[in-house]
């Protein structure tokens, strides 16, 4: 299967749903403002219900079930296809190729690797290369910059380059951490 041109929101949606079967209400309840993954990429309700129906349309979740809810209709459980299980598994180990989607996508990643509690090490070595490649490409253009407007953008770009090195460390350190604590 192709990998789907999917917004953030429906990858969390679809990564949440392929850990087990679930409802829409218990999958907003974790993408809350300061749940666990809220925290960190908020989705509204609203926002997850619309996401389930794309990926329904998309078939990549499939209704499964229903369950009763305490104050309201039934509750659709929705399962993730075998094929959109290997999709997200896929994307999960993807780096981010873009600066700007390591404070949301990859943090979220990291967050649903630990989840389903998956080492992160290869992702985190693999963004590192990443990393290395858009590092390489600021420090080309802020040498050729023109003005110093354009070296400085390029400066605070680098700066960017740089904190996303020491998340990667903590990330890195935490994991290491993890393995020896559980062994």
């Amino acid at each position: 299967m192709e990998q789907p041109d999917l917004p953030l929101a429906e990858w969390i949606v679809l990564a949440l749903v392929a850990e087990r079967s679930s409802h829409g209400f218990a999958i907003a309840a974790l993408t809350a403002e300061g749940a666990e993954i809220g925290e960190f990429w908020y989705i509204s309700r609203p926002m997850v219900y619309r996401s389930i129906t794309r990926l329904v349309e998309r078939e990549l979740i499939t209704a499964v079930g229903a369950e009763e809810g305490n104050r309201g209709p039934q509750r659709i459980i929705y399962a993730a296809t075998r094929s959109a299980k290997a999709t997200v598994t896929r994307w999960l180990s993807e780096p981010v190729t873009e600066l700007f989607d390591v404070r949301a996508e990859l943090t979220c990643k990291l967050l649903l690797l630990q989840r389903r509690g998956t080492s992160p090490a290869r992702l985190v070595e693999r963004q590192r290369v990443v990393m290395d490649e858009i590092e390489e490409s600021l420090r080309a253009k802020e040498e050729a910059a023109g003005d110093h407007i354009a070296r400085a953008s390029y400066a605070l770009r680098l700066e960017d380059v740089r904190a996303a090195r020491r998340f990667l460390d903590a990330v890195d350190v935490d994991s290491t951490r993890s393995a020896i604590k559980t062994g």
